[in-house]
């Protein structure tokens, strides 16, 4: 009797990398860290990002979701908070991060920990308690967004939700980082 299900066997390791010209050494430890998280089945990665309409009227955010063998990325327009005027990166960069905290969950699977990426550098004072953003009220809104969300999942994940800072060097050649960043940039364009 055949079983029922649907057993797929496992082919060659996917070469994110096979496109990339010859002169263009991607080092091994990022290839291998890349793959690790690509066949993890205990931790979520998620690389998030954004981007800005030219005209400062639009902001796209993207996330790529990353777990046992599985990529999707998702995005989302966000409205900035005052049409016309200059938006600062760094509110666009928060709202990436709020989007990843907004829908992980959904991507997450039997994944028990999860780790969330992203490009801002100052992640970690932004969690923090420090008064930032004396002068601009809509960057103070978007921190406390971030801060009482983050709360609220560390309050249920504790230990294994993490922000991290993802350096230049982890960006570069990273398939994962390049799906968000485009995702977000496509969305904008136009």
């Amino acid at each position: 009797m055949k079983p029922k299900g649907n057993t797929k066997r496992a082919g060659a390791s996917p070469d994110f990398w096979k496109n990339y010209r010859t002169h263009l050494d991607v080092p091994e430890d990022l290839k291998s860290w890349v793959l690790n998280q690509y066949y993890d089945q205990v931790t979520l990665s998620v690389y998030c990002d954004a981007s800005i309409k030219s005209d400062h009227s639009l902001i796209g955010v993207a996330c790529s979701y990353i777990s046992n063998g599985l990529i999707v990325v998702k995005q989302q327009y966000v409205q900035p908070p005052l049409y016309g005027e200059n938006v600062p990166s760094l509110y666009a960069e928060i709202k990436g991060i709020v989007f990843a905290l907004n829908f992980f969950e959904k991507y997450k699977g039997t994944c028990s920990e999860i780790v969330v990426y992203s490009d801002l550098i100052d992640i970690e004072r932004m969690l923090g308690e420090e008064i930032l953003f004396k002068k601009n009220m809509e960057l103070q809104k978007v921190r406390k967004e971030l801060r009482q969300l983050y709360k609220l999942k560390k309050a249920r994940y504790g230990e294994k939700l993490q922000i991290n800072y993802l350096p230049v060097e982890k960006r570069k050649f990273n398939h994962f980082y390049r799906s968000a960043h485009n995702a977000a940039s496509n969305l904008v364009k136009g």
